[in-house]
């Protein structure tokens, strides 16, 4: 069996925290500067500072450009993490579930969207409409007043043709995506070929961090009817935002799920520091 072995710049902010547990930089002190850490350890300035943000994301330093780092505390606080290994485990669907467009298109940010996606006002954008279903479903109808053909600007979604009928459609998306390069924006607009897209696009391999919110809320009359249940009916509302490792915002998205047919389910670890 292999060891993992600790990342450097965990082994540097291991020996800093030890150093302010055992009151080698007293609570108001400074520590070294990084020019300074980084002769002293060996290290790059990239590594430091990976270290120090650790220190600080602890709670233990604050860090001010320019002025170095303060000690502000000598115990870290309690702190968990979540445990996810990749977004199949983020999204919480398991293999059995199927996701499907059944609609995309091409509108205007408002003020809302634009917020969102971190763009201007009135910036073209790109919707995806679609259903993840408990298994495998036929191909989709589509829905009333879906008829543009895709690729037309703030306009009505092209659809694809089926409503899910084997197995229940556990939740509703719409995914936005920023504007795209000509090639990308041309697949994102095709329903047979916008799936695929997406699912690049959140590749665990490229994504860098994702921002996610949760809210409980009601179902209005159109997700209701997508999702075969009443309107008005509780469900649980993810907004998620996925950023590239250059922290590039790649895309946004935003789903309903029905609240008897889904749970989200986490585990959190303790860590000391």
């Amino acid at each position: 069996m292999s060891i993992k072995k600790t990342p450097r710049y965990r082994s540097i902010a291991d020996e800093l925290i030890n150093g302010i547990l055992s009151k080698k930089y007293p609570l108001g002190s400074s520590l070294p500067a990084e020019t300074e850490l980084c002769t002293q350890l060996q290290a790059s300035r990239h590594t430091v500072r990976e270290a120090l943000r650790i220190l600080e994301e602890a709670g233990l330093i604050s860090r001010r450009q320019g002025s170095g780092s303060e000690v502000i505390a000598q115990t870290p606080p309690v702190r968990y993490r979540q445990t996810v290994d990749n977004i199949e485990d983020l999204m919480q669907y398991g293999n059995a579930s199927r996701f499907q467009v059944f609609a995309c298109r091409e509108l205007p940010a408002d003020a809302l969207l634009a917020g969102l996606l971190r763009c201007a006002v009135g910036t073209l954008c790109i919707e995806l409409q679609g259903l993840r279903s408990e298994r495998p479903a036929r191909p989709l109808v589509p829905a009333a007043g879906l008829t543009q053909a895709a690729g037309s600007p703030a306009s009505a979604p092209a659809s694809a043709p089926a409503e899910p009928s084997s197995g229940r459609p556990f939740a509703l998306s719409h995914v936005y995506f920023p504007p795209q390069p000509a090639r990308r924006r041309e697949k994102l607009l095709n329903i047979d070929s916008a799936l695929p897209v997406m699912l690049a696009a959140l590749d665990a391999r490229t994504l860098g961090r994702i921002e996610q919110v949760f809210e409980a809320v009601t179902l209005d009359a159109p997700a209701a009817e997508r999702l075969r249940t009443r309107k008005g009916a509780a469900s649980l509302r993810a907004q998620r935002v996925y950023y590239d490792r250059n922290g590039q915002l790649t895309l946004a998205a935003i789903s309903w799920h029905r609240a008897d047919l889904f749970r989200y389910a986490t585990v959190l670890r303790h860590e000391s520091s």
